[in-house]
């Protein structure tokens, strides 16, 4: 019989092209808070407000993949703040108490985390052993992880994934930058030089199941690429592939500052996840540069 998964954040992309990944060897279930998404056969609801889980979505689970979480990318404003926090934090705890109550002994809870543990703005090369940020943002994250620690009560493994930027050619960055691109202009942000850490989704969630199948994985982990690469390196790489000839247009970051306020340190970058804990693990990438997934296609 195979074992169960259940993934939060049903309607992310990250939860929908993992189910790709899963769906061979596990019997994978979703939680979602939107009740249409429900089918409760394999999509179950829960509400964080009310604190109610439907128990289904948890009897006879072994693993749990937290991946939900109201996207970091919105206006920083108080309100939407509180919900970054609680779509994380408050929700790790539901599945925490729900699962203790229940007497649901996991083997395996993996969180996904961010590179905003680090701190905004930080310009360095970091490992997972560099210590968190001062800002709220890493704030956030520490009580993250820490919600996600909470599972080794159970005796399970908890894993952290402090995720970079996630290539993917359906969402987020990479869906906006090639758009443009294709009609012959892409901007890049001024100062260029500064290292931007990325992953693809699929490597991602390719570690994912690497590390429910392998018990030595443990802890928190860096995702970004073995390749240190600046932002402006990224995008020549990008354009060399999509149309080598479009026009790179510098967008100083002060006027990304006036548009984004201070989610424009989100896109600045500077901060180079080092991955050798990853590497030790004996993962291997699929996708470890731009061109190899994006002459694919």
């Amino acid at each position: 019989m195979k074992e169960k998964v259940l993934i939060t954040g049903y309607n992310g992309a990250l939860a929908q092209r993992l189910f790709d990944f899963l769906k061979e060897d596990f019997t994978v279930v979703f939680l979602s808070s939107t009740k249409k998404s429900v089918n409760n056969k394999d999509v179950f609801y829960w509400n964080l407000d009310e604190g109610y889980i439907d128990e289904n979505a948890l009897k006879n689970c072994h693993h749990i993949i937290h991946l939900s979480g109201y996207n970091i990318i919105n206006r920083w404003s108080n309100n939407n703040k509180n919900k970054m926090y609680s779509s994380r934090i408050d929700s790790a705890n539901l599945l925490f108490k729900t699962c203790k109550n229940s007497n649901i002994k996991i083997k395996t809870f993996i969180s996904a985390s961010a590179m905003g543990y680090y701190g905004l703005g930080i310009e360095k090369d970091v490992d997972e052993n560099h210590p968190a940020g001062e800002d709220w943002l890493a704030s956030l994250v520490v009580d993250w992880e820490s919600a996600a620690k909470k599972f080794e009560e159970f005796g399970a493994r908890v894993i952290n994934l402090r995720i970079s930027l996630m290539m993917d050619l359906n969402s987020g960055f990479l869906k906006v930058t090639l758009l443009p691109l294709k009609f012959g202009v892409t901007s890049v942000f001024v100062p260029s030089n500064l290292a931007y850490s990325w992953i693809h989704i699929d490597d991602l969630c390719s570690f994912i199941l690497f590390s429910i199948k392998n018990s030595h994985v443990v802890g928190a982990y860096n995702m970004g690429t073995p390749k240190k690469q600046s932002q402006i390196q990224v995008i020549k790489e990008i354009r060399k592939c999509i149309f080598k000839y479009a026009v790179v247009v510098p967008i100083p970051i002060f006027i990304m500052k006036i548009v984004l306020g201070g989610r424009s340190q989100l896109i600045k970058g500077g901060l180079f996840l080092k991955i050798d804990k990853l590497l030790a693990s004996g993962f291997k990438f699929k996708y470890p540069t731009i061109s190899s997934f994006l002459n694919k296609n």
